[in-house]
């Protein structure tokens, strides 16, 4: 029997249910058809302009992605801006696009969970939770090292294992690591609860200035591995997660190569 859009939607939220997202962000089925008939499905982390682009030459009727397409509501659709044009691209061609933000980020087996796995962690234990809801995982967690490391060794073990070449970090780079703490994505807002937490060295991404000297300040360390680097993993993981149940329905899985990190670094000798 050919799955809908909305089977597909009831899928990923066995994965990862809605009342888990925070109460700020956008999340589900943000635009499309819940009964469009879905031969295809794209996933990626984000559904930019270019990755919306190939997912419709590719004839997929469904995008899956990490981000929302918009956390904000849209005043204003002009069709000559990049969201605008995305967005009219999507309509034309009947792509609904869906989105697993927070309630991904802390549900069992989400973006948190594959990020550790990447890493080798054990022994893993929730920064926050709630306590009530046994499928909440938190926004972040600790967990013990495969071995121990000095604070460099672990810098380069996080690079080897995301497949990285730079990433940036404060603290003594000889301390002694064996119990971390991640949060993959953006991480300031869980800063106070690793430094609550028996961890030595927070990983994670777009940590500022105050952020890495509060840290370094208190004796511990900090690696910012970059936002794409700790969250793209969770993109191959979801595909083979979703894969059985899609494939025996006679659905095509896509990913996008083509979605690289924005940034990239820069060395400049003066």
């Amino acid at each position: 029997m050919p799955l809908k859009v909305s089977d597909i939607v009831a899928l990923m939220e066995e994965t990862a249910h809605p009342r888990l997202a925070l109460a700020w962000d956008n999340v589900g089925l943000l635009m499309g058809r819940a009964d469009r008939t879905v031969t295809k499905v794209s996933m990626a982390l984000d559904p930019s302009p270019i990755v919306v682009k190939e997912a419709v030459a590719a004839g997929s009727q469904m995008l899956i992605t990490h981000h929302p397409l918009f956390l904000r509501p849209i005043k204003r659709l002009d069709f000559s801006s990049p969201l605008g044009n995305l967005i009219e691209t999507a309509t034309k061609n009947d792509l609904a696009i869906y989105a697993a933000h927070t309630n991904l980020d802390r549900a069992r087996g989400g973006v948190n969970e594959i990020l550790a796995e990447k890493l080798g962690m054990s022994e893993i234990r929730a920064m926050e939770a709630d306590a009530n809801d046994p499928s909440d995982f938190g926004l972040g967690f600790t967990g013990l090292l495969p071995r121990p490391f000095d604070f460099d060794g672990l810098c380069r073990h996080v690079a080897k294992r995301l497949g990285i070449g730079w990433l940036r970090a404060a603290g003594d780079p000889g301390i002694p690591v064996s119990r971390v703490a991640v949060c993959s994505g953006g991480g300031r807002s869980m800063v106070g609860a690793f430094l609550d937490s028996d961890a030595t060295v927070f990983i994670t991404g777009d940590l500022g200035h105050h952020d890495a000297r509060e840290i370094a300040d208190h004796g511990r360390a900090c690696i910012d591995a970059g936002h794409f680097a700790t969250e793209h993993p969770v993109v191959e993981a979801l595909a083979r997660r979703l894969s059985p149940a899609l494939a025996a329905n006679g659905v095509e899985i896509m990913l996008h190569p083509s979605e690289k990190d924005p940034f990239r670094p820069v060395i400049i000798t003066v």
